[in-house]
């Protein structure tokens, strides 16, 4: 380990092809943002560099180096969807230069490798974020033989990255079953912005009467929100009385579409609604005036919304396509099948029993403040940092495994 004197100078660069506040792209912009900037709050030198993609458009943000909640961000051009900036060569070299370490925040996009033979070329260690590609489901989508050929070609590359960061033992295994048993990874969750739990009590206070199911994230197939939809018919046959609301940006339309459609059935007339998405306070006013929060995606490597969820005392029901078994064996929420009828069968006595949904959103909050706030999160996080500098640069992760 670093001495606490190298501990406060510790100079890191975050890569990532997109930044805040460009959130259509889904969790991992909130949870990079949230590490860098509780990183810069507990005194490491933390920069981002990153482009102003923002999915078809751009942000609009200044040339130079520009702050973002204390954070010193540069948000370089991008000449071509989605994420294609040809300054970030240089810039990334440069910037490596003058770190102790680095974090890239993506795989398949051309800013991380990048950024990875930045850090190579410079002489330093670099830590690497798959964020979730590759996840079985991640890898089986349309472009699954670009994402094959990709890491052929850069395997050489990946090869000799200091180490890997998981956000669950679920996606650690990912990590090692398509690179190898050799690569070093270690785990570290993602966090939450935790606020004091009397404000959570207080938002929870004024929930409807009409007990809520709800679902937050993007709108997209893997998220698998249809058999959500089917667990509300379900539910609604039984004679439960419920409201469904699917909260996040659409970035399939299509299936958009296709959700709205199947919420159109006499089953489910006026109880369905898409709010879009949801930020800062209403962000969560809406996880706290949930009965319970609904997560059944096919393939997730965390999944903030149930941290999230967890913070405003809502519990959660997941499917097993996530890694939230400790929701189950907590008590803050079940970790189930995603097919209709497992969903119908988890949610139905959070929706019957007030009390019940209390006491689970309760033991949801005493995990969220014991592992996953941003603090906890931050502080593990400088550990990889220095176990990475300690390893040094060119030292690759396939020497001992995850040791």
């Amino acid at each position: 380990m670093l001495a606490d004197a190298s501990r406060a100078r510790l100079r890191v660069l975050h890569a990532t092809p997109a930044f805040a506040p460009a959130y259509r792209y889904g969790g991992p912009i909130r949870s990079v943002e949230g590490l860098v900037v509780e990183l810069a709050r507990s005194g490491v030198d933390v920069r981002v560099l990153t482009t102003d993609a923002d999915g078809v458009d751009r942000l609009r943000m200044g040339r130079g180096w520009q702050t973002w909640r204390g954070v010193p961000v540069r948000y370089l051009p991008r000449w071509a969807q989605p994420d294609l900036a040809p300054a970030f060569l240089w810039e990334a070299y440069v910037q490596a230069k003058q770190s102790d370490v680095g974090h890239v925040m993506s795989l398949f996009s051309t800013p991380s490798m990048v950024s990875l033979a930045a850090f190579e070329l410079a002489g330093k260690p670099v830590v690497l974020s798959p964020r979730g590609a590759l996840e079985p489901a991640a890898l089986k989508v349309a472009s699954a033989r670009k994402k094959h050929a990709w890491l052929r070609a850069f395997a050489p590359l990946l090869r000799r990255t200091t180490l890997f960061h998981a956000t669950s033992n679920t996606e650690a295994a990912s990590i090692t079953r398509v690179l190898g048993a050799e690569v070093r990874v270690r785990v570290v969750p993602n966090g939450t912005d935790l606020e004091p739990r009397e404000t959570a009590m207080a938002r929870k206070a004024r929930a409807p009467s009409i007990p809520k199911i709800g679902s937050l994230g993007r709108i997209h197939p893997i998220k698998a929100l249809e058999r959500l939809v089917e667990a509300a018919v379900i539910l609604r046959a039984r004679g439960v009385d419920l409201e469904l609301e699917l909260a996040g940006p659409p970035q399939d339309e299509a299936y958009l579409a296709e959700l709205r459609r199947r919420a159109e059935r006499p089953a489910l007339a006026g109880r369905v609604r898409f709010p879009g998405e949801l930020a800062a306070e209403a962000k969560f006013d809406f996880l706290a005036g949930c009965r319970v929060l609904c997560l059944p995606s096919r393939s997730e490597n965390f999944g903030n919304v149930v941290v999230e969820a967890l913070s405003c005392m809502t519990p959660v029901v997941t499917s097993r396509g996530t890694p939230w078994e400790e929701l189950e064996t907590l008590g803050a929420g079940r970790w189930v099948d995603n097919a209709p009828a497992a969903l119908a069968d988890a949610l139905e006595p959070y929706l019957r029993d007030a009390l019940l949904s209390a006491q689970a959103g309760e033991r949801g909050r005493d995990l969220v403040e014991r592992c996953y706030s941003w603090t906890a999160v931050a502080g593990a996080m400088r550990g990889v940092y220095e176990e990475a500098v300690h390893l040094g640069a060119g030292g690759g992760s396939l020497t001992n495994g995850r040791d």
